[in-house]
């Protein structure tokens, strides 16, 4: 098994399956109580995992987001990840995923959704997207997922439950690894 393999199991053993907050700690798995990460240190106390129990309904008009999934945190310097599977019945259509760190975008990804006969063009009805961002912050500071469409719509997309906000506090943004 693959080291990001054994993080994710790790995690996924320790809560994320059965969604909600998770604040992870020290995690064993595989014969004798062996760590399941390889190298310790990928996974603290400070390390926040938030993820949607059920669907987010994102705003039928376009260019408005809506947050998807957010927590926040205490001041540091902060690794983040996050990942939603999103949904559209209507004509396709740009969706847009942005990291927030307060008001500061930290991160995005475009996908596009929806019915591909009709619409923007070449489209799916259902899109994972993932993003990742950095920050240091001196108090804190709320970061969030917001995801909205460029078209406003009759029906509005969604995104599905299990969206998920990783992060992971740093021990400093831009400095070599120890």
């Amino acid at each position: 098994m693959r080291k990001s393999s054994r993080l994710m199991a790790a995690v996924a053993a320790g809560g994320l399956v059965a969604g909600g907050l998770l604040t992870a700690s020290t995690a064993s798995a595989g014969a004798g109580g062996t760590s399941a990460v390889a190298r310790p240190h990928l996974v603290s106390s400070q390390d926040v995992v938030r993820q949607t129990p059920s669907t987010v309904l994102l705003s039928a008009t376009g260019g408005v987001p809506t947050t998807v999934v957010s927590e926040t945190v205490s001041g540091g310097s902060w690794v983040v990840s996050a990942t939603a599977t999103l949904v559209s019945w209507e004509p396709s259509d740009y969706t847009r995923c942005t990291l927030y760190a307060g008001e500061t975008v930290i991160g995005g990804a475009t996908t596009m959704i929806g019915n591909s006969a009709t619409g923007a063009g070449s489209g799916v009805y259902a899109a994972s997207v993932t993003v990742q961002g950095a920050f240091s912050g001196t108090g804190p500071t709320t970061v969030s997922l917001r995801c909205g469409h460029d078209s406003t719509r009759t029906r509005a997309p969604y995104a599905d439950p299990r969206a998920t906000l990783w992060i992971h506090q740093s021990d400093g943004l831009g400095q070599p690894a120890r």
